[in-house]
């Protein structure tokens, strides 16, 4: 109890330092840190305010866009729109200049000149720019700036105010113009341009998993950054008729195609607490010890992964090898992107669903990875909710863990919060300190124990009903950016875990946009619609076992029929039952998806979810509500044609060494039908046929 008291009241005295710019008790107001709104545009302020000649001149240079009359970034932040600008003042553009050892801002080139300006501004589009209390502390801001870099952010630490990137403190906020938001910083914000293995053994606490990816190739396999081939095409947005009640809307294409990684990595004190390897360097901050540690790690690897390639660290069979991959996940991910709050239960989204709010967050939310490599495995990432009985954190600061299981109060009256944890986890530190963790092509973070697939991570997994959201499965969404965003229509080929994709096979991803009443884990869904017939490439299975595997479905009339497939070859593979036809009503009269609505009584209710089951079918989860933001109709009690449903694919024997597809193809030919995906659960013996009843949650 005390330790939430000190959060909360660490969190008032910052709400209040923001509020009034004050740094001590006073009665005055310090009206210094924030401005009157008044008609001026950003570019006025900039040429008002003398502080700022030099990013001014910067911006009179830089052009948005490739053409000679593309227009000047001075034009753009004089015109309508909603602009966040991190403004660098003249003492900071000077100390960029000396670091560039350039004299004057004459001698920029153009691309210096170029990078300092777009990495500094936001466009918000339709949405209201930035202001300090949209910060995500710690976090990244959701829209990427003009340079297409995510900026990251956290408070300094004396907690009173803000720095972006982890170099440029926020000197001066909220200075609110007719187009945006302008912010003083002190320092130019400047992403690196390395790549992320690059990036990770250039900090001076990561020697040890750095040498790693290097020794063991991994680094070479991390470099892939943008598809200029894709971008060479111009993709423009489209007006689709596909999706029946959503006629003449927008459906967004993306205009690049970016790839992203995510490394979890431990810290050299991790390897000196847990093996007790130190390590040595000489005046480069080379390691001048690396046969006595690999003396120490190669036999710890071994008692794990086995000792198949031994003498080989770059053959993915060796067991450093495989402990290196098993910290790697395809998808780009800022701290605050590992889970995506929507519609968990007791949850409120707050005033806007695609900036949820982060300080009441009643229970956990996590998502499952796999890991990158021939050995794929699951990585699950977990936030710890303000309502954990878990007295070794604290819980207001909702920390992030990889691999935590945990327990939780699943009675059918009860309201899943965190009871404890059956193990831990490692906790993912939200930044490396000093050290720059932001690489042009992902993220890396620090952990704080060894993270292995061991024995008894495997177990524990293997006795947990995996729900997987889509987008999890699908990295490209991740790194581009797409998680909770517009509409969007992917071309073939664009996601690497959809395969075999037919000619009339459109793949659509939709996000509620604000208030609706959907039915979705998370507010999102995917649509593929046409004459579609596809393949996806499934997640992996913890353990050699039987698993069943469910879809989360929600059926009407305006979705199609399909028949599924699964397998091990993509090219071949067996039917998994009769057609699916998604236009049924879900209602107690339909024999054949006999769904009855909850009652006071539990074992009638019990009852009623066996002969459901029994059917092919369960209601949806208890976990998530409908995405009104209330939280206060959860999908398994919504009642009628709109009841969310979870479809029962089928029972198979799955090895855990083996990819697994499953196969989705229109049984019917009309080019308007949908075909939903939304999430996927696989779910191992011992808990759909388990001496206990599974739980609703």
């Amino acid at each position: 109890m005390t330790a939430r008291l000190s959060r909360f009241a660490k969190h008032c005295a910052m709400a209040l330092v923001v509020a009034f710019g004050v740094s001590s008790c006073s009665e005055t107001i310090n009206e210094g840190n924030f401005a009157i709104k008044s008609e001026e545009t950003a570019l006025d302020f900039l040429t008002s305010n003398p502080q700022f000649s030099k990013i001014k001149a910067i911006y009179d240079r830089v052009r948005l866009g490739r053409t000679e009359d593309a227009s000047s970034l001075s034009s753009v932040l004089s015109a309508r729109g909603n602009y966040t600008v991190f403004a660098p003042n003249d003492s900071a553009v000077d100390k960029f200049l000396n670091e560039l050892g350039v004299a004057t801002l004459e001698d920029l080139t153009y691309e210096q000149a170029q990078l300092i300006a777009l990495n500094s501004i936001i466009d918000n589009g339709s949405e209201s720019a930035y202001e300090s209390a949209d910060f995500p502390t710690p976090g990244s801001f959701t829209l990427s700036n003009l340079n297409d870099r995510v900026l990251t952010c956290a408070q300094d630490s004396t907690g009173l105010t803000y720095v972006i990137n982890g170099t440029s403190l926020v000197a001066k906020f909220d200075n609110e113009v007719s187009n945006g938001m302008v912010h003083e910083v002190n320092a130019v914000i400047a992403p690196s341009a390395d790549d992320i293995a690059t990036r990770l053994a250039a900090a001076d606490n990561m020697k040890i998993f750095g040498r790693l990816l290097v020794e063991t190739s991994w680094a070479d396999s991390l470099t892939k950054y943008r598809d200029d081939d894709y971008e060479a095409q111009n993709w423009s947005n489209v007006t689709s008729y596909r999706l029946a009640s959503e006629k003449n809307t927008v459906i967004y294409r993306n205009t690049s195609r970016y790839y992203g990684y995510t490394i979890f990595a431990e810290p050299d004190s991790i390897y000196n607490d847990k093996l007790g390897i130190s390590v040595s360097t000489n005046e480069e901050g080379e390691i001048t010890n690396w046969n006595q540690i690999l003396s120490a790690l190669v036999p710890y690897c071994q008692s794990i992964y086995g000792t198949a390639a031994a003498d080989d660290l770059k053959n993915p069979d060796n067991a450093v090898n495989q402990f290196v991959a098993y910290h790697l996940i395809k998808g780009k991910m800022a701290y605050d992107k590992f889970v995506h709050h929507c519609n968990e239960f007791n949850y409120q989204w707050g005033s806007s669903i695609k900036n949820p709010q982060l300080v009441n967050m009643p229970t956990n939310v996590w998502d499952y990875y796999t890991t990158m490599g021939p050995h794929r495995r699951l990585i699950k990432i977990t936030q710890v909710g303000d309502q954990s009985e878990d007295a070794t954190i604290d819980v207001l600061e909702h920390p992030i863990f990889v691999n935590r299981i945990s327990e939780y109060d699943n009675k059918r009256s009860g309201d899943y919060h965190e009871k404890g944890f059956i193990a831990r986890g490692k906790r993912i530190g939200p930044d490396n300190g000093n050290n720059d963790n932001n690489a042009q092509n992902g993220f890396y973070y620090p952990i704080d124990d060894m993270l292995v697939f061991d024995e008894t991570t495997q177990n524990l997994f293997a006795q947990e009903r995996l729900r997987i959201d889509m987008v999890t499965m699908l990295p490209e969404l991740l790194t581009n950016g797409n998680r909770g965003g517009k509409y969007t229509l992917f071309e073939k080929g664009y996601i690497e875990n959809v395969i075999n994709e037919s000619t009339d096979t459109h793949f659509c991803y939709l996000m509620d946009q604000g208030g609706g009443s959907w039915n979705d884990y998370q507010g999102d869904e995917f649509l593929i619609c046409g004459l579609f017939d596809f393949t996806l490439r499934l997640p992996p299975v913890p353990k050699t076992g039987t698993y069943e595997i469910r879809m989360g479905t929600a059926l009407n009339s305006m979705r199609g029929m399909a028949q599924m497939y699964f397998g091990s070859d993509p090219f071949r593979m067996a039917p998994a039952g009769l057609p699916y036809d998604m236009r049924q009503q879900v209602s107690a009269t339909n024999i054949e998806i006999p769904w009855q609505p909850d009652v006071e009584d539990n074992e009638v209710n019990a009852e009623n979810d066996k002969n459901l089951r029994n059917h092919g079918y369960l209601k949806g989860p208890n976990y998530f509500c409908i995405t009104n933001g209330k939280s206060d109709t959860p999908v398994r009690q919504r009642s009628g044609g709109t009841a969310c449903i979870r479809r029962i694919i089928g029972v198979f024997q799955m090895d855990a060494n083996k990819t697994y597809y499953l196969r989705f193809k229109t049984a019917l030919k009309k080019l308007d039908s949908q075909f939903f995906l939304d999430y996927f659960e696989i779910v191992p013996t011992v808990i759909y046929n388990g001496a206990q009843e599974e739980d609703i949650w």
